[in-house]
């Protein structure tokens, strides 16, 4: 029986220490952005900033595209929203947030132009899933 209570208490103790799911995207958010932000992903395409919206669950990736890709005529809107679709699906680390119902939004702007939106889409649960 002490044995009980004692193993009882130290998985509340750990459970207690978890941080939940939310706060834990905000801070990786956040990090990732200060650590690595910008990112050259390619030769076209810098990550400038990661974000995550609290109120509707989403994590927000903004790029900036360079070169042949600065211009909105470069991305075919079905082909690329497929090509980040699959990406969700497919990225092992997203699985937590995935099974929460979380939603991914990408926006890209021109490099030269940060005004001019190239495109924007997000992803929901209900695609992934």
């Amino acid at each position: 029986m002490k044995k009980l209570m004692i193993l009882t208490l130290a998985t509340l103790s750990f459970m207690a220490c978890q941080e939940p799911l939310e706060k834990r995207a905000e801070r990786e958010a956040t990090e990732y952005t200060e650590k690595n932000c910008p990112l050259l992903m390619n030769s076209f395409q810098v990550l400038d900033s990661f974000t995550f919206d609290k109120a509707t669950h989403t994590f927000g990736y903004y790029y900036s595209l360079k070169g042949m890709m600065d211009t909105v005529a470069a991305i075919q809107p079905d082909q690329q929203h497929k090509i980040l679709l699959d990406a969700v699906k497919n990225t092992t680390n997203l699985k937590a947030y995935k099974d929460e119902n979380y939603s991914f939004k990408y926006i890209y702007r021109s490099h030269k132009d940060p005004q001019l939106l190239i495109y924007e889409t997000t992803i929901l649960p209900e695609e992934y899933k």
